[in-house]
């Protein structure tokens, strides 16, 4: 059976906009898929009605092949990575 990736909605937790402008530059560009859309939200933490922390959501859809005529066999993996902070 051949398999066709056709999209992919992937959805990223980022620190700050300097991040969300930094990310929306690597996946442009990326040339293995091309950006159909990109959003952000920034969500607050909030504790007895201050806000403790703020991060920003980001969704991203990728299209990888034209749905009528695929072209790539795209494998998708996925791994964990241990972040390593440097202070």
């Amino acid at each position: 059976m051949v398999k066709y990736l056709i999209n992919d909605t992937t959805t990223y937790r980022v620190s700050t906009i300097d991040d969300v402008e930094a990310l929306h530059e690597e996946l442009i560009n990326d040339s293995s898929f091309e950006l159909a859309s990109f959003s952000y939200k920034t969500k607050q933490v909030k504790a007895k009605g201050e806000v403790i922390d703020e991060y920003v959501v980001v969704t991203a859809k990728k299209v990888f092949n034209n749905e009528k005529e695929p072209t790539d066999l795209i494998d998708v993996k996925y791994e964990k990575g241990q972040f390593e902070a440097n202070f």
